[in-house]
């Protein structure tokens, strides 16, 4: 927990402006009339090119002044090597924040013995059109994004929502951190299973996946972020179930061995660890998603349940 009077001390920094990117000219910058003196144009052609060229100069560094004045107004928490900043003027989500982020990397820790090795800064955006002015790359239907080791974003402003997604980014940190090269569906598959959210959106994707035999191949997983909303929601339902057949089979003991980092592949590492392919642990999940989903078929006909009432009866 953090001391009552934490934001009374030096390194809390209320209305701040942050700044988000910075960008410099190259330093190996040559004048354009230098480069046009070199290819030996006549003298007006030269002039005529060297005008167009510094317009061209003049509104470039302007744009690259307008990068370096992009800001984000709101607060910024220091403590150690983490670094918090939000939007809005909500100091109690920062220290919530603060203590959540201590309490989930220990609990990431119990189950997969991975450990913070480097700075980290959170970004909760509230505002959706600073999400899209910093990172304009994020899927519409997301509630966060890891952009690199040391750097996430929330953008889910729902109380509960936050949470979940702080705990599934987190996730995604740590393994990054690690320097860990994992299947998508593997890595999204913990990092779902750490933030402890169900969706029933996602279950019913994944039986009509079922039902049309059109469940989507576990390595075709790794393009998951460039989806449809409705295609991601199935791929992240196939990711999660994946993971937790893979749990029942061989237990919550195994994720260690596999989030080792060394010169096996995870595909070898999971073949040594369990004495079965990776292959064969697929045929068995969608075997065990068939009759996972048995009843759903049913449903999904009413009129053979009606038909099979009487023998239900």
């Amino acid at each position: 927990m953090l001391p009552e009077n934490y934001y009374t001390r030096p390194r809390v920094t209320f209305n701040s402006d942050l700044h988000i990117k910075q960008c410099a000219c190259p330093s190996m910058w040559i004048p354009p009339e230098r480069r046009l003196r070199a290819l030996n144009f006549p003298a007006f052609i030269s002039r005529i090119l060297i005008c167009f060229l510094w317009v061209i100069s003049i509104t470039t560094t302007n744009g690259f002044a307008q990068e370096q004045s992009e800001t984000l107004h709101g607060l910024m928490l220091q403590q150690g090597s983490l670094t918090l900043v939000t939007d809005s003027q909500d100091t109690s989500l920062l220290r919530q924040a603060a203590d959540q982020v201590e309490k989930i990397t220990e609990d990431i820790y119990v189950l997969t013995r991975l450990r913070r090795s480097d700075s980290l800064t959170i970004y909760f955006l509230n505002n959706l059109h600073q999400v899209r002015k910093f990172i304009p790359t994020a899927p519409t239907w997301s509630g966060g994004l890891t952009t690199d080791p040391n750097t996430l974003y929330v953008y889910d402003s729902d109380p509960v929502e936050w949470l979940a997604t702080l705990r599934h980014e987190l996730t995604h940190v740590l393994v990054a951190q690690n320097n860990l090269t994992l299947p998508v569906w593997f890595n999204e598959g913990l990092a779902q299973y750490v933030a402890g959210k169900w969706s029933w959106s996602g279950y019913l994707a994944l039986g009509n996946a079922v039902l049309r035999s059109d469940v989507i191949p576990l390595s075709d997983l790794d393009m998951v972020l460039t989806y449809s909303r409705q295609k991601a929601e199935l791929g992240y339902a196939e990711s999660l179930g994946a993971f937790k057949y893979m749990l029942e089979r061989q237990g919550r003991s195994i994720l260690p061995i596999l989030l080792t980092s060394d010169d096996r592949t995870f595909k070898e590492r999971y073949q040594a660890a369990s004495q079965e392919t990776l292959l064969d642990f697929e045929i068995g999940w969608r075997e065990d998603l068939s009759r996972s989903y048995a009843f759903y078929k049913l449903v999904k006909f009413p009129d053979i349940l009606w038909l099979a009432m009487p023998f239900i009866v």
